[in-house]
């Protein structure tokens, strides 16, 4: 009985570490909107332990600026593009302050994505702590609309 008790006590143990790993990961959260006509998104991937990583969605030519957040301002952020020509990143300053702790404030860690290309890509964003992952498509703009009115075609005379 006392190996069952072991057994089930390091399983226990196990789980909690594991749920406590995963709190560790730094929160992504979307400060900015698309263009009307135009897709600018950040959707979180959910899993069993809670967000697993994000997907995000930009239109060609539209920046999505992005904040992250690890119990405060995420510290020494670091945000690569594996294919800069599809989705562009960038360090960002919103002029922001956000709580650190119970009582400083620290810059906002932010970083602005731009749609480059039509295509797919993915972004690691690492901090201090942890790592999050976003699976990025950029989508082609919308076609131009017709700003020429038609005319009703002329009977002949």
């Amino acid at each position: 009985m006392t190996t069952l008790r072991i057994r089930t006590f390091a399983l226990a143990l196990a789980a909690a570490c594991l749920a406590l790993a995963a709190g560790c990961n730094p929160i992504l959260v979307a400060q900015s909107v698309a263009p009307p006509g135009r897709s600018a998104r950040l959707d979180e991937i959910r899993g069993f332990w809670g967000i697993k990583s994000y997907r995000m969605e930009l239109s060609q030519g539209v920046a999505l600026a992005l904040t992250c957040y690890q119990g405060g301002p995420c510290e020494q952020l670091s945000v690569v593009s594996e294919n800069p020509g599809i989705a562009e990143v960038r360090r960002a300053s919103l002029g922001t302050l956000e709580r650190s702790g119970l009582y400083n404030q620290a810059p906002a860690a932010a970083v602005v994505v731009v749609g480059k290309a039509p295509g797919t890509t993915r972004i690691k964003v690492r901090s201090k702590n942890g790592q999050r992952d976003i699976a990025v498509t950029v989508v082609p703009p919308p076609c131009p609309i017709s700003t020429q009115a038609t005319s009703p075609p002329t009977a002949a005379r």
